[in-house]
């Protein structure tokens, strides 16, 4: 029920529909047991995505934490996560290939876009924490000559 809430509001949001009566049926919701539950989905979407996928997965996660965020943007948050992580989705990548890409790129950019402001450089440090354990630590090079 939830997951159909938040994912109205996701939508309606992105047509410019009301919204504030889904945002009132959340007014009860534990938004760090909802974030505890998408830490599983978020584990398995990273295993075929790779890092820099789950970059904004893990900053969805850890911002929907704080307790600064509101209602609507938890949810839209929650949304996110599930929309990005679920592989059954408007256009499905398994069907179209990349254009099945470009609606979940969509949805990751409008949301971060919104909640953008409330990724701090904690949630940042705790999202390369959490690459840099899954994935090994991040190698960044100055130029092409350093492969020479």
């Amino acid at each position: 029920m939830i997951i159909t809430i938040c994912l109205l509001i996701l939508i309606y949001s992105i047509l410019k529909k009301p919204v504030g009566s889904l945002v009132y049926k959340l007014k009860d919701v534990n938004w760090k047991e909802l974030a505890s539950d998408a830490w599983g989905t978020i584990v398995k979407y990273s295993k075929r995505a790779g890092r820099a996928a789950t970059r904004y997965a893990l900053k969805f996660y850890y911002v929907m934490q704080d307790d600064k965020l509101s209602a609507f943007e938890k949810a839209l948050v929650y949304a996110g996560i599930i929309y990005i992580a679920v592989p059954s989705d408007l256009l499905p990548e398994r069907i179209l290939g990349l254009l099945g890409l470009i609606d979940d790129a969509a949805i990751v950019t409008w949301i971060y876009k919104r909640i953008e402001k409330s990724i701090t450089p904690e949630v940042e440090r705790k999202v390369e924490d959490t690459l840099n354990d899954w994935f090994g630590p991040e190698i960044v090079t100055d130029s092409v000559a350093d492969f020479r």
